[in-house]
């Protein structure tokens, strides 16, 4: 088993595990960006199957937090959908000896530089479109930005979507994000409900052909990592965004 030869990143401010739809959790943590004054939140989606639980976009959870997720069963699996994010996944594997998956060709590197060199984490598997997640009904929906991102269609609840940095609903900056993030999230188009990233549109340079796919998929709800869960409606809310970006 694959383990990070250097210290895990630290459990930063976080709120409670809320179960936003039967059997699926969300928890808002924070995240800084290196080298820069900034802090915003991100989200972690925990999926219960049975004793089971399955994280999707980790987040470091303090030892409170942590006591909370061993109430919901034995963490058995995280699935890494967003090229920038996972820096938490080690932590999970060495703590709960849990088994990582993630999108064919990301890497772990330092910082955010997902295409450098050097990985200080090897993960257990690989996932593309082909391949079944460690869910029962769920499917990977991959796009070829770069590096590639994913995101999980569940079955469950009329359609649940879990997205990384390509779907985000910041309709309003929550408590953990800082000043100098409330300043620069409205300037660079961050601020906004039902969105599609900007940042990660611009650098990933995704195929438009792709976006539009996404409103072909059978999804009611949406759990973003950025921004507030979409219970209900979520295909039509995203829609214009979509639409907008793709066209």
């Amino acid at each position: 088993m694959s383990v990070a030869p250097r210290p895990h990143p630290p459990a930063l401010p976080h709120g409670e595990l809320s179960e936003v739809l039967p059997e699926i959790f969300v928890v808002t943590g924070t995240i800084k960006l290196p080298g820069a004054p900034v802090k915003f939140s991100r989200n972690m989606t925990v999926i219960r199957r049975g004793d089971r639980l399955v994280i999707v976009n980790s987040v470091r959870l303090d030892e409170r937090g942590l006591a909370a997720l061993d109430k919901l069963g034995k963490v058995t699996d995280v699935i890494r959908i967003a090229a920038n994010h996972g820096s938490d996944d080690p932590f999970y594997a060495e703590h709960y000896g849990a088994k990582v998956w993630v999108v064919k060709g990301q890497r772990y590197t330092a910082g955010f530089d997902t295409n450098a060199k050097t990985t200080y984490f090897t993960p257990h598997h690989e996932l593309d479109a082909a391949t079944a997640p460690p869910l029962d009904g769920a499917k990977l929906v991959t796009i070829d930005s770069l590096p590639p991102e994913g995101l999980l269609l569940l079955p469950d609840h009329g359609g649940t979507l879990i997205s990384g940095d390509c779907l985000q609903n910041w309709g309003t900056l929550d408590p953990y994000c800082n000043v100098p993030a409330r300043i620069m999230m409205p300037l660079l188009g961050f601020k906004k409900p039902y969105n599609v990233g900007p940042a990660w549109l611009k650098q990933g340079k995704p195929p438009k052909i792709q976006l539009r796919e996404l409103l072909d998929l059978p999804f009611a709800n949406v759990m973003p990592a950025h921004g507030t869960p979409v219970i209900g409606g979520a295909r039509d809310h995203y829609r214009p965004a979509i639409e907008r970006v793709s066209a």
